[in-house]
């Protein structure tokens, strides 16, 4: 039997506009979670067993040009269409969130319809350019919205908060129709409302759905290894069961980004993006277990 799990590196950060170190992500994601290799795959917040319903393989990485994005996303797209033509489920691992261009990119244009997007973020990341550069850290939002099969109405963004948001990103998600759910909105609904006002929002009438994580999302106490931390952000336990609720939904690809080791000598933030990976492959190894189809793109 053949994978049906492609796991993908992109160990490229040269659009970051604050601290740099996301480029070593992939390969500190990739020892973190030897940390879980205890439980010979079995997760126990889902009971079950991952290994005895994905076959997982490990491509390596995308090798990025430095200093050339568009080389860099091109690069990334052919990989994946490769995957696609596997039949396997891409997941991605980051380098900084421009990583989320390419990914979500080529998940739209292997799809049979429409797209829906899910990301967990601090930042909006509706830049157009930074700079004149669009393929940025700060757009992989904007570069969603102007993919032809994504409606405004399908994109979700979960955990935005902070100091670090200008007004211009604030407008353009509202002028998309983009649903922008805030911290403040994880404290008054709670989270598993959040989650499931996003996941229908983004599957309503759509093919497939886009999931990403930036670990920044996270209160800078939990995750203090990334590119642009902040406090006050989503705490541990919400994500992880926000991620229960929304990577069971018709989940097609999805990537963490933004792990920089780096600056988090303890090692944890690498382990946290570890885990929530694993989260993301037990949901669906759940799926598998119960007899529901495996949402997937279309080989090509």
């Amino acid at each position: 039997m053949g994978a049906n799990v492609a796991v993908l590196g992109l160990p490229y950060d040269s659009t970051t506009v604050t601290r740099p170190g996301a480029s070593h992500g992939p390969r500190a994601i990739r020892d973190a979670s030897s940390h879980f290799s205890f439980g010979a795959g079995y997760h126990f917040d889902y009971d079950v067993t991952i290994s005895e319903h994905l076959k997982i393989v490990d491509c390596g990485d995308v090798d990025g040009a430095p200093g050339r994005a568009a080389v860099t996303v091109e690069r990334a797209e052919r990989a994946l269409d490769e995957l696609y033509a596997a039949g396997c489920f891409p997941v991605l691992m980051g380098g900084d969130n421009m990583t989320t261009i390419p990914g979500a990119r080529a998940l739209a244009r292997h799809l049979d319809g429409p797209m829906g997007f899910i990301m967990f973020d601090t930042h909006l990341d509706t830049a157009p350019d930074i700079d004149g550069e669009p393929l940025s850290h700060c757009s992989p939002v904007h570069r969603v919205l102007d993919l032809p099969n994504v409606d405004g109405s399908n994109v979700v963004l979960i955990g935005i908060h902070g100091a670090a948001n200008p007004k211009y990103e604030k407008d353009i998600a509202e002028e998309h129709g983009v649903r922008v759910f805030t911290v403040r909105d994880v404290d008054r609904l709670g989270i598993d409302e959040v989650a499931r006002r996003a996941l229908a929002a983004a599957s309503d009438g759509t093919a497939g759905v886009y999931l990403s994580i930036d670990i920044d999302v996270l209160d800078g106490a939990y995750v203090s290894g990334t590119c642009g931390p902040e406090i006050g952000g989503l705490t541990g336990r919400e994500i992880v069961r926000a991620l229960e609720i929304v990577a069971a939904g018709p989940i097609c690809a999805a990537d963490c980004v933004e792990v920089a080791p780096m600056l988090d000598a303890s090692g944890n933030t690498a382990r946290v993006g570890a885990r929530l990976i694993i989260d993301i492959l037990a949901a669906r190894a759940c799926r598998a277990r119960d007899g529901h189809p495996l949402p997937s793109a279309p080989r090509a």
